[in-house]
Order: C-alpha cells, then structure tokens, then sequence
C-alpha cells in the first residue's frame, strides 16, 4: 500500500468517500507527484545540454507540467474536498499539462532525461483519466 493510499484510508472523510475514489485519487496523487519530480529534474538537465535552444519549449513545458502537478497532488490529498466542479478542472488542466509536455518532450527521446519526462506525463495523463472516470 502506498502512502498515499495510507493516508487516503486513514483520512476522518474516508468513509463519506467511495473506495473507487479514494484508490483513484491515491493513484492520481502518485502520479502527479513523480510527474513533476521528472519534470523538475528533466528541466534542470535540459539547461546542461549543449544546443539548450532547441530544449527552450520542453523546459517551459516541464516546469509548468511540474507546478500543475504539484497544485493537483496537494488539492487530491485533502479527501475532505469534494470532487467538486474546480477539482474536476484542476485534474483536467493536469491531464492537459500533462499531455503538452509529453508531446514537447516524446521528440528528444534520446535524451534519458527527455524520456523520463515524456514517460512520467503519459503515466500521470493515464491516471488523471482514470480518476475523473471515478468521479462520473
């Protein structure tokens, strides 16, 4: 069991929660999380590369990637928060960061660091899906 899913369940709104939700939701706070750990590293490698020009789209997209993220996990793990109209807007602007930064990073692929990128958002893109499928 994750420690998102720990503190999910161990959480006093736990019971007005539907299960469905909150394994969702643990899953989503996950993934946000390890999005914007490869995003804010991916970033910080793009700026040693030489030729840092043609990284200028992907380091702006991963820092954005990175802070959207970070604001969803943080609002996720407040299980006393409905999945109201603005939660729901929030995991859609991460499910969109999500998929921009992917799209902007998939291209440099030969860069690890550009791959870990692109790979954490198709994960965290995944799970933003499944979560707001749990909300419906």
């Amino acid at each position: 069991m994750t420690n998102a899913e720990r503190s999910l369940l161990a959480h006093p709104a736990a019971p007005d929660t539907p299960v469905g939700n909150r394994m969702a939701e643990a899953a989503c706070i996950e993934a946000c999380l390890d999005c914007a750990q490869a995003c804010i590293s991916g970033a910080d490698a793009c700026l040693e590369e030489t030729g840092i020009e043609i990284f200028r789209q992907g380091m702006r997209a991963e820092q954005s990637c990175a802070d959207i993220c970070l604001a969803t996990a943080r609002v996720l793990s407040r299980l006393g928060t409905p999945a109201t109209r603005s939660v729901r807007s929030l995991v859609e602007a991460c499910r969109a960061a999500c998929a921009e930064c992917r799209e902007v990073c998939a291209p440099h692929d030969a860069y690890e660091h550009c791959a870990m990128a692109a790979q954490a958002c198709a994960r965290c893109e995944r799970a933003c899906d499944r979560l707001l499928q749990a909300y419906d």
